[in-house]
């Protein structure tokens, strides 16, 4: 079996604090430098999967030629995507944290 590398994209451009999910936000620098870093740790032959959201689609470019699969995409916050964790009432956090399937 082949090893599997997971690889988080880079910091975003968005401030601390803030929930946003499946937002597709901007990345706060550019990938380059941390895409040769990454190339000179893996296997010179590699399958790439990644999220389409632009800031794992920047980084995954930056490292090949990746298949691209909405599945991979971080959760859907709905009402609360954009929005600083400390508006969102405790007790809905709670709920949620409870049972995040449902």
């Amino acid at each position: 079996m082949s090893p599997v590398y997971l690889i988080r994209h880079p910091a975003v451009a968005v401030p601390p604090g803030i929930c946003y999910g499946q937002s597709d936000v901007a990345l706060a620098a550019p990938v380059e430098a941390l895409a040769d870093t990454l190339r000179a740790q893996l296997p010179a032959s590699f399958r790439l999967l990644s999220s389409p959201l632009t800031r794992c689609r920047r980084l995954a470019e930056a490292l090949g030629e990746p298949v691209f699969d909405a599945r991979l995409m971080e959760i859907d916050f709905g009402a609360w995507e954009l929005r600083a964790w400390d508006e969102i009432e405790r007790h809905l956090i709670d709920a949620w944290a409870a049972d995040p399937l449902h």
